[in-house]
């Protein structure tokens, strides 16, 4: 019988073109089959005769899936109902229940989608320099067809995301796990495509285990984790084989990672995983735990944003303790017969600067006001010439006090940690977590043989395998050629996706459901060659657009391509670099959202910095191995650097170097100890050590100061200075990056900031005292907010909102705002000033506005908005105006007015701002 037009089912097994023919007479069938003249009966309910299906003839554009795994080669669907049957091109064919058949077509089909396909397969052919280049051009020749239900397809044609409302139940996490990586992985297991960001030590690898434990044990899911090269995806392997989950894992990849993978797979004796306790009281026990230990982990976050507040307030206070010993100030051992806090002090402060401006500090009323609200009678030392002297008494007292209330609100919060055994139940979420894992996968994997595959068989029994390995390790560009042509995971995984490009990216996305992405847009992106885009003969995409190749990694693809829309979340815990190091990082780069789980020590010494003598030192090669070299750098960390660390017992294996040039790598790696572990900072990415020393090669030279363009790479500086874990050393040209350089110099005067270097120490004006004057602008703030009628304050208002405005702006990002800041607060010597400009200062003369660095807190600009009535009407506030201009002028700190008649405030803030930032 003809299988296209008939389908016979005899006791389940298909034999229609085994028939000849066939009768019915009553509850019997009679089947006389080809070639014999015997006629056999069978029971009508063991025969199924159908017939009149629907065929579709299967083209190049479509796919037929069995179980989810695709079916090569296919010829045509003949489809009876129940029953489907399946042609293939060498004219076999198989029957399977219809339910268990997919059949899909192509989802390139829209203009767009198809142009961009064609972008990237143009991009690939002119990839080919090398063998491993030219396997790309051939993936993208076989790339004919793309699943509706991939992410590439959504990727493509810009589909909006999709999302589960469904909140995940029964989550575990067997590798611990904090509050951010908690929500992480909640996000990702509900979303169609979902962002991880994981800036450097806030535990990605932890949080990809912890995701594959729920989706592979949890919810039988097939997962691959893939990355842009080998050492990432090596991390989980190393991980998972410590705690003896290898044997879930199939490390693939190119053709010797699959060698050595068959040539000895994973196994582990799981007998003694079976637990005693009931799954379901595993899960009541941890979901009763989690309840708690969310609570507690809060309260933990609490106390690490306390600790890192209260770090930076010693910093500061150290500073103000610097500066207030040179000035000549009487200290006053009581200021107020009531209990003194921080926040009574701000304001007492507040309450004296506002009657300052209204010009009532004799009025009986305002005196009345400071002995009733502030229990303050000294009124002499109010007396002209006299106020900075209680101004600066009150400020150290502040100090004081704030570090004292921090400290004990840390105590309090560890007090109600240990009360509450927040470590015990940690342990206990983490056990029980563990030992349910391991009872799942003892109720899999006991007494089962595992299957033998070689590399060149077990496509032909993938379903079998990805049973018994349901984790696939790869690199982007290989994963396709690791499963049949095809076949989607449930979720791919791509780690380090800074550093993944678009052409290996689609190929990842084209093999999965639902991806997690999981990098860091502020570490170093990928590296193309960019010679190719001129190759190309007009094939292109919108530049800069989410498609363009030369511009961007996958990470931020995805990023442009949704924007705020795609599910995202930001690991902020930190646990690897000691405070200080992570806070440069955390401020000039994080925008302050991480929060430092290290400790710090007293008497710690993270940051250093050494500096070459005066000249330039640095050379290039331009013959034979190109490239940039400082040898000077070289001796100073032979003869000064290395012998520091020895006298300070650090062992060399516990010393990294690195740099950004490839040439000072291999002159290191000649002339130092080789027990150091030497790199340029591009190969370094994903690596730490103890104690990382960075060189930056360049000097004041003209080839020096163009390479500045290089070495000052935002992305560069984040990744070399976050290496180290507990030293940071930077061996650095004397002045070259204090004049030019926006990181390198940003990260000395970091450096300089947190160590009080004399730089910054012995300069005639001070750096801003950051969070005295946030607590107390914010205040001063509130106050003003409910006086508006005063016209300079509303323009004061309106001042405050418009700079804020601008230093949200990327060119200016680097700098913060403080209010009224006190001129005796500013500047540290009087002795450039005129007798009556001191006596100014001293009578607690502030300005309105103060734009500092967040990083060293060094002033950089100051403005006043004058009231129309207040100063051109007043005489005596001309006067006034006219010294703050000299003193400014004094100490070459620009002071820009602005009345609050005036317009054309935006511009010549920026203008000026640009000109300050170009110095």
């Amino acid at each position: 019988m003809n299988e296209e037009h008939y389908l016979v089912l005899v006791k389940g097994k298909d034999k229609t073109t085994e028939i000849q023919s066939y009768e019915v007479r009553d509850t019997v069938v009679w089947i006389t089959y080809q070639g014999s003249l015997k006629t056999y009966p069978y029971a009508l309910r063991d025969v199924m005769f159908v017939q009149n299906p629907i065929i579709t003839e299967i083209t190049n554009a479509m796919v037929v899936y069995h179980k989810n795994i695709p079916l090569n080669n296919v010829k045509l669907t003949i489809d009876f109902g129940s029953n489907i049957r399946i042609k293939f091109n060498n004219n076999t064919s198989r029957v399977y229940d219809t339910d268990s058949i997919r059949i899909e077509s192509s989802s390139v089909m829209t203009t767009t989608a198809k142009a961009i396909m064609y972008y990237l397969e143009t991009v690939s052919h002119h990839t080919r320099s090398t063998e491993e280049e030219a396997f790309l051009e051939k993936q993208y020749k076989k790339l004919s067809f793309i699943s509706p239900n991939s992410v590439l397809s959504s990727y493509l044609n810009g589909d909006p995301i999709k999302v589960e409302s469904k909140p995940v139940s029964h989550t575990i996490f067997p590798f611990n796990f904090n509050l951010s990586q908690k929500e992480a992985l909640d996000r990702a297991m509900c979303s169609q495509i979902s962002i991880i960001e994981g800036p450097p030590g806030t535990g990605k690898t932890q949080t990809i285990l912890n995701i594959l434990a729920n989706l592979v044990v949890m919810q039988n899911k097939k997962v691959a984790v893939v990355s842009g090269n080998n050492a990432a995806v090596q991390n989980v392997w190393e991980k998972m084989t410590a705690k003896g989950y290898q044997f879930l894992v199939a490390a693939l990849g190119n053709a010797e990672n699959k060698k050595k993978f068959f040539d000895n797979p994973p196994y582990q004796d799981v007998t003694a995983w079976k637990s005693e306790i009931d799954e379901g009281e595993l899960l009541k026990q941890i979901k009763e735990i989690d309840v708690e230990i969310q609570k507690l982990m809060e309260l933990e976050r609490d106390k690490a944003k306390l600790q890192q507040l209260l770090s930076a307030y010693q910093l500061e206070w150290e500073h103000f303790n610097t500066y207030y010993a040179k000035q000549d100030v009487e200290q006053i051992g009581k200021l107020s017969f009531y209990r003194q806090t921080p926040d009574k002090i701000l304001s007492f402060l507040v309450d004296n600067h506002i009657a300052v401006e209204q010009g009532k500090t004799d009025s009986i009323l305002h005196k009345l006001k400071l002995l009733l609200r502030h229990g303050f009678i000294n009124f002499k030392r109010l007396n002209k010439n006299r106020e900075l002297e209680v101004i600066l008494n009150l400020q150290r007292k502040y100090y004081e006090m704030k570090i004292e209330q921090l400290t004990e609100q840390v105590s309090a919060i560890e007090r109600e940690l240990d009360q509450s055994s927040f470590k015990t139940l940690l342990m206990q979420h983490q056990q029980y977590s563990e030992k349910l894992l391991r009872h799942k996968l003892y109720q899999k994997y006991h007494g089962h043989t595992p299957i033998k595959e070689t590399a060149d068989s077990y496509m032909k029994n993938f379903a079998k395998f990805l049973e018994q390995y349901p984790i696939m390790l790869s690199t982007t560009h290989s994963l396709r050629n690791c499963v049949p042509n095809n076949f989607l995971f449930d979720y791919v995984i791509i780690d380090e996706s800074s550093q993944v490009d678009l052409l290996t990216a689609a190929l990842a996305l084209s093999c999965c459901k639902n991806v997690i992405i999981v990098g860091d847009i502020k570490q170093l992106p990928q590296i193309v060659d960019m010679s190719i885009e001129e190759k190309l003969n007009g094939v292109t995409v919108e530049e800069g657009g989410p498609y363009d190749y030369f511009r961007h990694n996958l990470l931020s693809s995805m990023l442009k391509l949704y924007g705020d829309s795609i599910p995202k979340v930001m690991l902020r815990e930190h646990y690897r670099c000691h405070p200080k190091i992570i806070e440069f990082c955390n401020r000039k780069y994080y925008d302050g959202q991480l929060i430092a789980y290290t400790t710090e020590q007293e008497g710690d010494s993270p940051l250093l910095i050494y500096r070459t003598t005066a000249g330039n030192h640095m050379r290039e090669l331009t013959h034979g191995q190109k490239g940039k070299f400082n040898q000077r750098e070289l001796d100073v960390i032979k003869q000064e650097v290395l012998v520091d660390l020895k006298t300070a017992a650090s062992r060399h294996n516990d010393i990294g170097f690195t740099t950004p040039y490839r040439k000072q790598v291999n002159k290191a790696s000649e002339q130092l100890s080789q027990t150091i572990e030497f790199d340029t900072i591009h190969k370094y990415q994903g690596r730490e050590k103890p104690i990382m020393i960075m060189s930056s090669v360049l000097d004041s030279s003209k080839a020096g100061k163009m390479g500045l363009r290089f070495v000052n790479d935002p992305c560069m500086i984040n990744v070399g200075v976050s290496r180290a874990q507990q030293k940071f050393i930077l061996v650095t040209d004397h002045s070259l990056f204090r004049k030019y350089g926006n990181e390198i110099g940003d990260l000395i005067r970091y450096m300089e900031y947190s160590t009080v270097d004399d730089n910054i120490v012995e300069s005639e004006v001070v750096s801003v005292f950051d969070l005295l004057y946030k607590e107390y602008s914010d205040k001063l703030e509130a106050f003003k907010k409910r006086i508006t009628q005063k016209s300079k304050y509303a323009s004061e208002n309106i001042m405050r909102t418009l700079l804020k405005d601008i230093l949200h702006e990327s060119p200016y990002s680097m700098l913060e705002i403080g209010t009224q800041v006190f001129l005796g607060n500013l500047f540290v010597h009087l002795d450039k000033l005129k007798e009556e400009e001191r006596r100014y200062i001293k009578n607690g003369a502030s300005v309105d506005f103060v734009l500092y660095n967040k990083l060293d807190k060094s002033p950089v600009l100051a403005i006043e908005v004058d009231g129309f009535a207040f100063h051109e009407n007043n005489l005596r506030q001309q006067e006034r105006d006219h010294l703050k201009d000299n003193i400014f002028k004094a100490y070459g700190l620009p002071l820009l007015r602005f009345p609050t008649t005036g317009s054309g405030e935006e511009r010549r803030i920026r203008v000026e701002l640009d000109v300050i930032l170009r110095k």
